[in-house]
This record gives structure tokens, sequence and C-alpha cells, in this order.
């Protein structure tokens, strides 16, 4: 395979609302490797431009979220759709809109894996005393480094393969060393070795900066995103601020998270649930869950539901690049609005979907009314891992071992989150095909914006409509890949 121009570009310059300080950067927007390198700070300034080239909007920032792979998903009216996603929508891969938009996901990810492979390659020989904060800190980003590195590979492998392992055919290449510009395609099962691999080595590193005494407290539902911040002071004895906002780094229970999500996709069902096991349990010094649904009462003000969330992204122009698609021409209307939106007591219906005439939006990346902390870091926020996966996850295990009792109890936990009408799936889910037709009406529910729709109906290899084929649910390599 043919990968051209990896090289290191990372921008030095990271925003998030009271972060603009999180270190002293030389204003200039790259750095020379060896200069960006020198100092433990510069390891901070490289993994900070892989998360920030992460929330572009040719990956996560748009089109690997609410834009591509939510119209992959037909979360979208197809009607009144932007002309440049009438091709996806339609899965007329070979046109030239597609390709434009396949070629830039793939071609931005894998910039972003040689940037954490280049940054690997470097920081195993480091001395800790190089880092200001000794050997916890070059561990940390080493840990979410290699994490980010899996997670990318692993999102590539959903989009580039199918859902099933074929027989002696390979996808696509795993990429563990820099400087490199090829590597053989592997196998699904070769493949996800590797992802799995590098997500149990990283959540070891990081477990220290999360999990040790007074450190899960960063993580907790005040401040994984916020860091208790009033009036910009950053509170709970952070006096350095590449140990606040946890949330929006791939911390440790994000790892585990992505992990849940790896061996679901494998099918290892029980070690999924025993990895959601320590998400769904874990406590601050207080006792308090770390991770909870966001009350209704607090919906219009964090639309996000980040109190929910393990880990997100951040990106300035978040607001403003989905706020120009909502007043376009072209529309993002919701779909099948009376299918996947069944029930008035669901806050996901009356709180994050507004009516422009008779068609509804979703309202989750528009900035919200309310001038807070809240809302205006939620603004910024790109959701990446969520809780409501953890309990779809375990309901999965459920299934697979034909006890819908239990794996309806699961879904229900999120739905109560969301203030659902209790009872409705008891009569509905009696078997495997009725388990997955509900599950993937609740992501519909649960992950609109988030670009997970399309993954649910591909690995249970449900088509989005009836002339769908299943040669649809996996992109074409780009025209550059497929060229010896």
């Amino acid at each position: 395979m043919n990968i051209t121009k990896l090289i290191i570009g990372i921008s030095i310059l990271f925003s998030l609302t009271g972060c603009n300080d999180w270190l002293t950067v030389t204003p200039k927007d790259s750095l020379d490797e060896d200069q960006l390198f020198a100092t433990g700070a510069g390891y901070r300034n490289a993994l900070h431009g892989i998360y920030k080239n992460m929330a572009s909007n040719a990956m996560y920032g748009k089109e690997m979220t609410w834009g591509t792979l939510d119209v992959l998903g037909q979360v979208y009216y197809a009607y009144y759709l932007p002309d440049s996603y009438e091709s996806m929508s339609n899965y007329k891969y070979e046109d030239e809109n597609a390709k434009t938009l396949i070629d830039g996901m793939w071609s931005k990810t894998y910039n972003a894996i040689a940037n954490s492979n280049n940054l690997l390659s470097r920081i195993g020989s480091e001395d800790p005393s190089k880092f200001s904060g000794g050997e916890m800190e070059k561990n940390t980003i080493e840990g979410e480094a290699l994490a980010l590195r899996a997670l990318l590979h692993f999102d590539m492998l959903r989009l580039f393969a199918p859902a099933k392992e074929e027989s002696n055919t390979t996808y696509i290449p795993y990429f563990e060393k820099y400087p490199s510009t090829y590597e053989p395609n592997l196998s699904i099962s070769e493949f996800m070795e590797k992802v799995i691999r590098d997500l149990e080595k990283a959540k070891t590193l990081v477990a220290p900066t999360d999990t040790v005494s007074e450190r899960r407290d960063r993580l907790n539902r005040e401040n994984r995103f916020t860091m208790g911040t009033i009036n910009g002071n950053i509170e709970h004895n952070v006096t350095d601020l590449f140990e606040a906002y946890r949330g929006f780094r791939i911390n440790y229970y994000a790892i585990n998270g992505v992990l849940a999500r790896a061996y679901a996709f494998i099918g290892k069902y029980e070690e999924a649930f025993n990895i959601t096991e320590e998400i769904i349990t874990a406590v601050d010094n207080t006792k308090q869950r770390l991770f909870s649904f966001t009350p209704n009462a607090d919906v219009e003000e964090n639309p996000k539901t980040f109190l929910d969330l393990l880990f997100g992204l951040s990106n300035e122009k978040l607001a403003d690049n989905y706020t120009a698609e909502y007043n376009a021409t072209g529309k993002l209307y919701v779909d099948h609005y009376t299918i996947t939106f069944d029930d008035n007591a669901d806050y996901r219906n009356t709180k994050l979907l507004t009516k422009s005439g008779t068609k509804y939006f979703s309202t989750k990346y528009l900035p919200s009314s309310i001038n807070s902390i809240t809302s205006h870091i939620c603004a910024k926020l790109i959701p990446m891992v969520r809780l409501s996966e953890m309990y779809y996850i375990r309901a999965e295990y459920y299934a697979s071992i034909n006890d819908f009792s239990n794996a309806i109890k699961e879904m229900d936990i999120v739905r109560d989150g969301r203030e659902c009408t209790k009872g409705r799936l008891d009569d509905i889910i009696k078997d495997e095909k009725s388990f997955r037709k509900e599950l993937i009406k609740e992501a519909q529910r649960e992950f609109i914006g988030e670009g997970q729709v399309f993954f649910y109906f591909k690995k249970f290899n449900q088509p989005i409509y009836s002339s769908m084929k299943e040669s649809d649910f996996t992109l074409p390599l780009p025209d550059s890949e497929t060229i010896l």
C-alpha cells in the first residue's frame, strides 16, 4: 500500500476554554522535529497537535461524526442534503464528491497516526527527568499516543473493511513505525490483535494519572471537562494545566471504553462486559460516580450531555461550522422522526431536536441560548465515547447468551437516564433478531451527530433501507492507495 506525505506538521496551538495558557509555546505553526522533541514541553505540544488534527473538519470535527458518517448512517433526509453529500448518501463511492470525502478521512487519519508514531518512536528512550511531571507524565504522553494510534486504526478498519472476517482476505495496514511509507495489509483478526495490544498497554501507562488518590477527582462530573472552572480559575489543587481537563484527552476510562468497543467488535462479549464494569462503577473520593446520565434540567445548557461522556475532542469553530450547515440551503434534517423517536417522554426527542417547518433538526451542535462556562465548553465539544455505549455493549453480552431479560435491563438503564417511558421493551425483545432491531433504534436516538449509527447497522449487517447492499458498508480505498 502506498502511504504518502505522512510527515509531521504538528500545530502547536491547542485551544480549549480555559486552557489557552496550558503551556508556553513558540509563536510558530510548526517546529522542526528535533526542536519539537528537545524538551518535555515539546512532547506536550506534539500530543496536543494530534488531538487538534483529530478535531479538524476532515476528521471528527465534522466528517467522521456529524458529517459523512451520519450521512452514511442515513441520519438525515437524503433529499435535502447538501450536494456534496448526495453521492455518499446513495453509496456511490465512485463519484468525485464521494472520493474527495473518503480521501480526506483516510489521509488525515493516517497523518495523525504517523504523528503518533513519530512521538512514540522518540519518547521510549527519553529520561523521565526531561518531563516536568517526571515518569508519570512521560508514561501518560506515551499511553495517550498509543491509545490514539489504536483508536484511529480501529476506525479506519471499521470503515474500510467488512464487519466480519473473510477467509484469506486482507484489508488495510497497521502502522507502528516512523518513518514508514509501506506496511502490508492485514486480516481483521491480525489487525485487531494490534489494536487490542496497543490499548491494553496504553491503559497500563495512563492508569496512575487517572486512578491514584485525589487524581480520580479530576475525572468526576464537575471536573472532567470544566475542571471546576470559576472565572477562569482552576480548582482542585491543579497547578499544571497539563493535568487538567482529562475529559478532553483519552484518559484511562476512555481507553477502557474503546477497548470494550474493540472486544465487542470481534465478538468477545464477555471480555467487553468485564471492562465496562470498571467504567460504570468508577467513583471519585466522595463515592460519587464519575460517569452518570445528564439530568433533563441540564440539557438546555449542556446539549452534548457531557456528564455521561468519557472522552471528547475540542474544536473552537465547531458551533459556527454546524450553524452554517443549519442555515445553508442544503439541510441536515433528521430522518425517520416518527420511527426513531416514538416516545414523547424521551428528552432526546423533546430537548435535542428542534422543529424547522415540518421537519426536525438536531440541536446537539447548535450553541446554547444559556451563557455559561458549561455551554461555552459544550459548544466546542466533539463526543467520542459515551457511557451509554458501555450499557449497549453489556446488553450485547447478555443477548449473546440468550439472556434477553438482562439485555433489556441494560438498555433500560440508558432509557431511564434519558427519561423514556419505562417497560416499553419488555414485550418487544424476545430473540436475537428483535434485540438487534431495538438496539439499532436506541443507537439512532442516542448517537445523532456522533458518527456511530452507521457502525451499528454495519456490525449487525442490517440494511439501512431495502435496496442497500452489504458491500455498501465498506468504503473503497482511495485511488492513491490502490496503486502499488
